[in-house]
């Protein structure tokens, strides 16, 4: 199996790490990840010791120190009930996890995506969470206009505990070495475009060379955040809210970026797997998550990084939206919905779960976590980022529809090719909208 688990704990030491977050002692974690996943079907049932839940996300070694640390304390105050936890990276995860549906066993707690919360939720894999809430689970301290994205049919299927919203990250330090003044406001995309020449005509001596950031034209989110700048969207009224020349402007952006170098090219993205160009220095400029700051500043080149708005040719129109960064929803099949909804209400409210995590899942959602500590450095930037970011925050997710992790996955893919040469525009775009009209039923 793809996925790591822990059948059983051991014992935690809690060391402070960069930006107020916690780690856990270097032996407790080898110990912890070197363990091998259970792949049996079925939610977790209750042992002779108490009640067992399993509870799965996606994510690095990073994030799993920090929920094995939140699952401890949550341990601690419920000595009746074992969490057996497991992770993957975001692909192994959903294909386990859609092995898992197929046979009635996900977990009784799943990390879940805006992406998917329609296809698990209309189709029953995930239980409504209404009853719990105000009971169980304390939603007072998360924002109003939250919790609707998590609902599917006026009945919500999943509780967000933090928000994210895309950046421009840059690596000023990596400018100033290579002489590439840092930008100063906002940028058109021309003009980004142009930066990322500048930086790769700057670093192309350099070994390794620099580039000026990975493809972002393959990231489906950002692609949204231009739609949006446009006044259009994803989708709308269950079916697609865009155009074939819409995307072919977009997609029609790389190929110059890729003949000049400004894109870091595919084959060594490829060989860079599950390592940050931009935290190994190979890049200085990506547009991403804005909570990634944390990780891309933990790799190895130890970035000096800011975060600025993503280009918009209007800054009056910036495209950007509040998204919540992660969610976590309740297995259909789980027997302990009961202890499962305490185990979310726990990772979501508990103010020693908010330090534990910092910014690392995003801004929390929940005040009483966000309470849990005082956000310093890299924490900090990401606040300060958002909270000046709400005058700006022009448009909202796409409703999710059935599919949508689908669809995404296929503007990935599709991406890809075209970055490798293999696909034209024209056709990376035929094939794409082939693909919707088949997920969306049109």
């Amino acid at each position: 199996m793809a996925a790591q688990a822990r059948e059983a704990r051991p014992s935690h030491r809690r060391t402070r790490g960069r930006g107020g977050s916690h780690r856990l002692g270097t032996v407790a974690v080898a110990a912890v990840l070197a363990l091998t996943a259970a792949c049996s079907g079925g939610a977790a049932g209750t042992a002779d010791e108490g009640t067992v839940l399993r509870f799965t996300w996606w994510g690095d070694t990073s994030r799993a120190e920090r929920y094995e640390q939140a699952v401890a304390l949550f341990e601690e105050e419920n000595p009746d009930v074992d969490v057996r936890t497991g992770y993957a990276s975001w692909g192994d995860y959903w294909t386990s996890r859609s092995t898992e549906a197929a046979a009635g066993g996900l977990p009784d707690v799943m990390q879940m995506d805006l992406a998917y919360l329609t296809e698990y939720a209309s189709t029953g894999r995930i239980a409504a969470l209404d009853e719990h809430l105000g009971s169980t689970v304390d939603v007072d301290a998360l924002p109003e206009s939250l919790l609707p994205a998590a609902q599917v049919d006026g009945e919500t299927y999943a509780v967000p505990t933090s928000t994210n919203t895309l950046a421009t990250q840059v690596n000023t330090a990596l400018l100033g070495e290579l002489g590439v003044p840092v930008p100063e406001g906002d940028l058109t995309w021309d003009e980004y475009d142009a930066l990322l020449g500048e930086i790769a005509a700057a670093g192309a001596s350099r070994q390794p060379a620099v580039h000026g950031s990975v493809d972002y034209t393959q990231v489906f989110w950002l692609f949204q955040v231009w739609l949006g700048q446009q006044g259009k969207t994803l989708f709308e009224d269950d079916g697609l809210g865009f155009t074939r020349e819409d995307l072919a402007r977009w997609w029609g952006r790389a190929p110059a970026l890729h003949a000049s170098g400004a894109f870091l090219p595919p084959e060594r993205l490829a060989q860079l797997e599950g390592v940050d160009a931009l935290g190994t220095g190979e890049t200085a400029s990506d547009v991403s998550w804005d909570n990634f700051l944390v990780r891309y500043s933990e790799g190895s080149a130890s970035p000096q990084l800011v975060l600025l708005p993503p280009p918009a040719d209007d800054p009056d129109e910036s495209g950007l939206f509040l998204k919540p960064s992660l969610m976590l929803s309740v297995g259909a099949n789980s027997r302990h919905p009961e202890e499962a909804a305490a185990l979310i209400d726990f990772l979501t409210n508990d103010p020693r779960v908010g330090e534990i995590f910092g910014m690392s899942r995003g801004v929390p959602a929940s005040s009483t976590a966000l309470e849990g500590f005082e956000p310093t450095g890299l924490d900090a930037q990401i606040l300060e980022y958002e909270r000046a970011l709400e005058p700006r925050l022009t448009s909202s997710p796409p409703p999710p529809v059935a599919g949508f992790g689908t669809l995404e996955a296929a503007f990935t893919t599709i991406a890809q090719e075209l970055a490798y040469g293999n696909l034209s525009v024209e056709d990376g775009v035929e094939e794409w909208f082939t693909e919707a009209e088949t997920v969306l039923g049109g």
